[in-house]
């Protein structure tokens, strides 16, 4: 297939994911991922991948402004299942158009499981390959943060037979090197700048109402993130309200 048919495929597959309910598209090639974990390589999945197709829906950011976690669980619980749906209607039309499409669960299923650190990983980081995608930076709070919608978004991603260029990376800054407000804030100190511990997260964040209905008790991380609706949205500040 020749660059100008490559281009214009690549181009049908994007307006197929936004058409889908995706707001942005990205496209990672296979050679970005040779720093993949063993085990975790697109290859590892699919051995004949030749691409990764990210995408990001984003969710509304008033479920943050609520007193109760009733409601950001609910949005939490409803992008789950929109991401896998709309994973599944691209694999769909990908395979009619006579391409290998896997797709990778947004959520659970995990294959890997340490439950002494309850640590669990995703067939392939959808976060990290977003990142090779260029949808986005990660940031501290290990959230990938995009320039338009910040880290209110979900991620969904696709393996694929398709040889496509890779998307830019980005190139903003999402984190001001002085900044501590999410590690600071961490109700357990889980974040380092770097990883976090899912020990202590799912401990403090994951649990049930009185009346059985599985919540979320926390998401600290993501809402005093300054950049948390977009980069510009906010000035960085520490906790005490001081610019930096």
């Amino acid at each position: 297939m020749n660059q100008l048919n490559t281009l214009q495929l690549k181009t049908k597959i994007r307006a197929l994911v936004l058409s889908k309910g995706a707001d942005l598209c990205g496209f990672a090639a296979l050679e970005r991922f040779a720093e993949s974990p063993p085990g975790f390589h697109p290859r590892d999945v699919y051995p004949d991948c030749q691409a990764f197709i990210g995408f990001l829906r984003h969710f509304p950011a008033s479920s943050l402004s609520s007193y109760s976690m009733a409601p950001y669980s609910f949005i939490r619980n409803m992008m789950v299942q929109k991401i896998d749906w709309i994973t599944y209607e691209i694999c769909d039309e990908l395979e009619a158009m006579g391409h290998t499409a896997i797709p990778i669960p947004c959520n659970e299923p995990y294959e890997y499981w340490d439950p002494e650190q309850r640590h669990g990983r995703s067939i392939v980081s959808l976060k990290h390959a977003a990142q090779l995608a260029g949808l986005g930076i990660i940031g501290k709070n290990t959230l990938l943060i995009n320039d338009q919608f910040g880290n209110m978004f979900w991620l969904g991603g696709i393996l694929t037979s398709v040889r496509v260029e890779s998307d830019p990376l980005a190139m903003y800054s999402v984190c001001n090197p002085d900044c501590t407000i999410c590690l600071d804030g961490c109700p357990v100190s889980a974040l380092d700048g770097t990883t976090i511990s899912q020990s202590r997260c799912r401990e403090y964040s994951m649990g049930f109402s009185e009346g059985g209905g599985m919540i979320y008790r926390c998401n600290t991380c993501r809402v005093i993130c300054p950049n948390h609706r977009g980069v510009s949205f906010g000035e960085p500040k520490t906790n005490n309200g001081a610019e930096i």
